[in-house]
This record gives C-alpha cells, sequence and structure tokens, in this order.
C-alpha cells in the first residue's frame, strides 16, 4: 500500500488528477516541477496525509477548503506559486506545525479566526517514513533544508512576499510557541501586535518591508529565543527597544527604512574627561600640565639612589675601576681649584698655596 509519493526536482507538467492522492498516503513531495491547473478542482481525501509538499509550481487559483479535509496535515508547503485570494479560514488545522504561503499572489486580511485555534501545534509529530528527504524552509533570513529529526523540531509560519494588507491581528500572540514567523514584503498596516511578546520560544520574526505604524513595544525585549529580527522599511516612530538581552545583538540594519524611528541609545556610563577639572580655591596651580610633579620627584630620588649604589658596588668589586675612579676624580677637583684661583680674586691672607699630587 503506498504511504509515500515523490516525484519532486523533475519536469512534470499539466494538472494534477483529481483524487490522485489514495486515503492511506501519508506524504506526498512533488516540489520543484511544472505542474500547474486550479487546486480547488484537485479532490485530496487522504486522512492520514501529514506531509503536502507542492512548492515551487505553477499552481493557480485560490487555495481551497480542501485543506479542511485534511485533519492530520502537519507540514503544508504551497510556496512559490501563483494562488491569489485570501487565506482560507479552513487553515486552522490542530496538527499544523510548519505552514508556507510565500512568495504568492496572496491578498486580503489576515482574519483573526485563522489563530483562534492552535494553528501551529509543536507537539504534533509526524513519523516520516523517509527521514532523509529534505524540506527547504527560509529561517533567520536564510534558506535551510532541513531532513530528519531536525525537521520534526522547525515550526512557523510564512506568509511573505504576497499582497495581504490590514493590520496584523491582536490573536497572533496564540501562536506561543512558533519558532519562526515572517509577513515581511507585504502591505500590512496598522501597529506591531504587542501580544507577540507571548511568543516565548520565536527564533526568527521578520516584519519588514510593510506599511506597519507606531511605535515597537518595550515587551519585545522579554521575547530571550529571538536571534534573528527585522522591521526595516515601514512607517514605526518612536524609540527602538533597549539593547538588552537578545536585542544587543540587533544592529541597524533590523531597524533601517524608518524615517520617524530613533535609534540613537544613550551610553550607558559617561566617558571620563582626559584632564581633572581645575578648582577654584588654586590649589591645583602647580599641576597645570600633564605630569604629576610629587611622583616625578619621588622617582628622580629614588633613581639617583639607585645610580650611586651601583656605582660603588661597582668600585667595590673592581679594584682597577676603583683606582681610575678616584684618579678622574683627582683631576676634576685640581682643574676646579685652578678655575678659582685664576678668576675669582681672593684676598692674600686667604691665598692658598698650590697644591701639588
Amino acid at each position: 500500500m503506498l504511504s509515500i509519493l515523490d516525484l519532486s526536482k523533475n519536469k512534470l507538467s499539466g494538472n494534477l488528477p483529481p483524487g490522485f492522492v489514495s486515503p492511506w498516503m501519508q506524504e506526498v513531495y512533488l516540489s520543484r516541477n511544472q505542474l500547474g491547473g486550479a487546486s480547488s478542482s484537485t479532490n485530496y481525501t487522504g486522512y492520514w496525509l501529514g506531509v503536502l509538499d507542492l512548492s515551487h509550481n505553477c499552481f493557480t487559483g485560490t487555495i481551497s477548503y480542501w485543506i479542511s479535509r485534511l485533519p492530520r496535515l502537519s507540514y503544508i508547503l504551497l510556496n512559490d506559486n501563483q494562488f491569489h485570494g485570501e487565506v482560507p479560514v479552513s487553515f486552522c488545522l490542530e496538527n499544523s506545525k510548519l505552514i508556507d504561503l510565500s512568495h504568492n499572489h496572496l491578498s486580503g486580511h489576515l482574519t483573526s479566526k485563522i489563530f483562534t485555534s492552535n494553528i501551529i501545534n509543536c507537539n504534533a509529530r509526524v513519523a516520516f517514513s523517509k527521514p532523509n528527504h529534505d524540506m527547504e524552509f527560509v529561517s533567520k533570513t536564510l534558506l535551510y533544508t532541513y531532513k530528519g529529526v531536525p525537521l520534526q523540531l522547525i515550526s512557523g509560519m510564512d506568509f511573505s512576499s504576497n499582497n495581504l494588507t490590514g493590520n496584523i491581528p491582536l490573536q497572533i500572540g496564540h501562536l506561543g510557541n512558533i519558532k519562526v514567523l515572517n509577513l515581511s514584503y507585504n502591505k500590512f498596516t496598522g501597529p506591531i501586535p504587542p501580544t507577540i511578546a507571548n511568543m516565548s520560544q520565536i527564533e526568527s520574526l521578520d516584519l519588514s518591508h510593510n506599511n506597519l505604524s507606531g511605535v515597537i513595544s518595550l515587551q519585545l525585549t522579554e521575547l530571550h529565543s529571538l536571534s534573528s529580527f527585522s522591521v526595516a522599511y515601514n512607517n514605526l516612530s518612536g524609540k527602538c527597544p533597549q539593547k538588552i538581552t537578545q536585542f544587543s545583538t540587533f544592529d541597524e540594519n533590523s531597524y533601517q527604512g524608518n524615517l520617524f524611528l530613533n535609534c540613537t541609545l544613550p551610553l550607558l556610563t559617561p566617558k571620563p574627561p582626559l584632564r581633572p577639572t581645575t578648582s577654584d580655591d588654586g590649589d591645583d596651580d602647580g599641576e597645570d600640565g600633564f605630569i604629576d610633579m610629587e611622583s616625578f620627584y619621588a622617582s628622580s630620588g629614588v633613581s639617583f639612589i639607585m645610580v650611586l649604589l651601583i656605582i660603588a658596588s661597582v668600585l667595590y668589586v673592581n679594584p682597577y675601576w676603583k683606582q681610575a675612579w678616584f684618579y678622574y676624580v683627582g683631576v676634576t677637583i685640581t682643574g676646579c681649584y685652578y678655575f678659582v684661583v685664576d678668576h675669582l680674586p681672593v684676598p692674600t691672607r686667604y691665598k692658598v698655596w698650590e697644591l701639588r699630587i
């Protein structure tokens, strides 16, 4: 009994035949082909179907009601097609773990009913019959290929690169265990929902390239698992979150393109002055320079004493150097004596006779 259908990365074209998914099929991989046609004309009746990958094809039309007929569907990848219309409320599936609708032509509002149920169930488990099969999903602004156990650990929702409008519903905060949320490159307006702070497990949050306005909620700094964050190219204003916890790792690229957003943060501690300020009582008149005179005198005295001790030690150890030292000292004294006698007038009664050595 066929449980896995993997025809991905081929050159298949045309429409999918109605009812091609058997009731016992668990995984369907048809990505990176040239399949097309309206998805609403396809009838999926697979009760046990847990993985549906139709990404990178040419499907058109709306995402129809048949999604609600797949109660065990956990991984839904319909990205990089030509779907249009609104995101159906039937996406409220209790076992959904990964939903990728990016790079389509979806429009309209995201209704709050989509998030009223546990749309992302991180406790859902799919026993992959083919653990080595890879699945592509954008996380932390990079395209990753997941397979096996890592694929079971990822949970996320990617609605990027569509034409979705309106406010982001407050109910999006119900996705408490989601790890990846990407709503970039749409036309969302209104403020950033403060309820996003309830996503305690989120690691990647991308709301860039929209028309969001208002301030960035300070509660977002409570997202300690966040490692990738971007609200660039919106109409946000006010101040950026403080650079604490995970937000200390985000640079200006996460906020650029917001004209009225102030991300100039004050320094935590003031820089000390290069020179001490001069007191008014005049006590520091002798310290106008950069040299501490007390330290200068102390170091000079110590250096002078050290030189004398070294000279005395050398003369004591070496008799030849000691004799030469006294000879030059005597010559110096004699020269000084004759200089004084020849240039200074000395009274006769104090005249000293020539000293011969």
